[in-house]
């Protein structure tokens, strides 16, 4: 499979996703994420946002005199990582609270796509506690790459050039991280384990990467914003069923 090729197929689902959740029949389930989101923006605007500059100077004020060379690149390269960084906690911690209804959503878009109704074979109780308990799975991997890929960047930092890497390497890992986290909801409707669902993300992972890049420069646009969570939950739930054929089987 051709990376390009691939990631080019999943850039069109989040746009699909937008037209999804504009169906009748799935807007009660959008009402609560999108309630959700609103809340935790302004909270996150509200205690990070203002602070963003303020803390990039006091971060710089004590860089050692032989790395002052380094003071605009660094600069820029700390805005661009607080802004990604803002893109994915935003909705990691979003998509964490609401992960019961997300699941919900999915499978409301599923039986519109498909006529049809994911099982798991779990109580409904069962279901909502599985859903909170993978979204919390899956932030944990991140956090445990995101160590890895931190002391990374640290290296190249010190390396001329190459240190620019930094950023893409960012937005690649939080794509992918994104499209993970927003595909656990048709995954875990179907009761798979976590093992089972890296298994197969990493089995197609320039084309989740695709959506992931989509739904992180998204993330970043305010106010619409407010309306990735559903959309993405939405476009992800499609993008599965296309690429497992699930769909073209109903």
């Amino acid at each position: 499979m051709n990376p390009l090729t691939e990631f080019a197929a999943g850039l069109p689902y989040l746009l699909r996703g937008f037209n999804l959740i504009r169906q009748p029949q799935l807007r009660p389930y959008v009402l609560i994420p999108l309630l959700i989101n609103i809340v935790l923006l302004i909270t996150l605007l509200t205690l990070f946002g203002w602070q963003l500059g303020t803390w990039l100077d006091h971060w710089l004020a004590g860089l050692p005199t032989w790395l002052a060379w380094l003071e605009n690149v660094l600069w820029w390269l700390g805005l661009i990582t607080a802004t990604l960084f803002f893109c994915y906690f935003f909705t990691f911690l979003a998509t964490l609270v609401a992960s019961p209804f997300n699941g919900m959503l999915s499978a409301r878009v599923e039986y519109l796509l498909t006529g049809l109704t994911p099982e798991t074979g779990m109580s409904f109780m069962a279901e909502m506690i599985d859903a909170v308990t993978g979204t919390a799975r899956v932030l944990g991997y991140v956090l445990s790459r995101s160590a890895l890929l931190a002391l990374i960047s640290l290296v190249l930092l010190f390396i001329p050039l190459v240190h620019v890497l930094i950023p893409i390497l960012w937005f690649l890992f939080g794509s992918f991280t994104l499209a993970f986290d927003y595909l656990d909801a048709p995954m875990g409707n179907r009761g798979l384990p976590f093992p089972h669902k890296l298994e197969h993300l990493r089995s197609r992972r320039w084309r989740y990467i695709g959506f992931g890049s989509v739904v992180t420069l998204v993330t970043a646009v305010p106010l619409v914003n407010l309306l990735i969570m559903p959309a993405a939950v939405a476009g992800a739930t499609a993008l599965y069923l296309d690429t497992t054929g699930l769909r073209a089987q109903s």
